[in-house]
């Protein structure tokens, strides 16, 4: 008996298929601008924009990475990584944003522990702290998200049904996680499997590294991920009010939420399209400019890219030094290679 290869088994034909799915955002950008977009509106609305609310926006990119430094300082301290100053978390915040918004994240999803492990810091610890940093980022886009379905549930017609639906999900989800928590290291390697160069010892030390944190860590973790989500949905109300909208805070951090709920989906490149989709719909219910919608979508590009743009000195930085590595004593090279493991300095449970 002839035995049937299972096409999904081939990881090329897995890439792209993830690429096929990546290219469904883009094409409906394109699809908005080509059909939808009136591009003498499009100028009018860009033209008219207010640059002190524009310049309030690229402030609240730079609150938002800050932010992220400061969560990465949580995240060290729960993995037992050695300390570093501020500006070293900042410095990877900008470089690796800068990254994400350079580059489709489907190529190196999890390319900070890369720059630590340069850095001299244990491989294993960092990606299991970046890995956190994930998933604190998909509860609070899922929180938000939630938020944002019954925020808008009176705007959007049926949209209450959907709500629903997604609250009903989040339970089971909940009570799914609870009853199978045994499985959770699995799960988390089966994550850690698409970093390439990892053996199946450090998949199996990195995933118990990220399920025996104590429950207070992760609850930290999650409220700088609130925070931090928070702080973009400030920045779109900003970019908003700049384009002279006349939506209100509310509305917009529910918008957001539901862009950032779209965001968890496979099917753009750093939201590109389904950001501006979820946009238009919203401010077409609002009685609003779909110019003015994607306006916006192009917007939240142009400032995120500015607001990093000083992670471009972080990359040159790396290119020109010959290792690859900064400057480091070889002191903080034995400290980091012999810190004492999070269990050793901490219990987790």
């Amino acid at each position: 008996m002839t035995r049937v290869s299972n096409p999904l088994a081939n990881p090329q034909l897995r890439r792209l298929g993830a690429w096929a799915l990546r290219a469904i955002g883009p094409a409906l950008l394109v699809v908005l601008l080509v059909r939808f977009v009136d591009y003498g509106e499009l100028r009018a609305v860009l033209g008219g924009m207010e640059i002190s609310w524009g310049l309030a926006a690229l402030a609240a990119v730079e609150l938002f990475l800050v932010l992220r430094a400061f969560r990465w300082i949580e995240i060290h301290r729960a993995f037992g990584l050695p300390d570093a100053p501020l500006s070293y978390h900042l410095r990877l915040s900008y470089a690796t944003n800068l990254a994400a918004m350079a580059l489709p994240q489907i190529l190196n999803t999890f390319y900070r522990p890369v720059l630590m492990a340069q850095d001299g810091y244990r491989a294993r610890r960092a990606l299991a702290g970046s890995i956190l940093e994930k998933l604190g980022e998909a509860a609070a886009f899922i929180a938000f998200g939630l938020y944002g379905s019954l925020f808008l549930a009176h705007t959007f017609a049926g949209l209450v049904w959907w709500a629903a639906g997604l609250a009903a999900l989040a339970v089971a989800a909940t009570a799914f996680v609870w009853a199978f928590r045994s499985r959770l290291t699995r799960l988390a390697m089966e994550l850690i499997e698409r970093i390439p160069g990892l053996g199946e010892e450090e998949r199996v030390e990195a995933a118990h590294e990220i399920v025996s944190l104590n429950a207070r860590v992760l609850l930290r973790v999650f409220a700088w991920s609130l925070v931090i989500a928070l702080t973009q949905a400030t920045m779109l109300y900003f970019l908003a009010r700049s384009l002279d909208v006349g939506l209100s805070y509310a509305f917009m951090v529910a918008a957001w939420g539901i862009v950032a709920l779209s965001m968890l989906l496979p099917i753009s490149v750093n939201g590109i399209g389904t950001r501006e989709a979820v946009l238009v719909a919203a401010f077409h219910a609002a009685d609003k400019s779909t110019d003015a919608a994607v306006a916006l979508g192009l917007l939240v590009l142009v400032i995120g890219a500015l607001g990093s743009a000083p992670g471009a000195i972080e990359w040159v930085r790396r290119t020109v030094n010959a290792t690859g590595r900064p400057t480091t004593t070889n002191a903080q090279s034995a400290m980091r290679a012999n810190a004492p493991s999070a269990a050793e300095r901490e219990p987790r449970h």
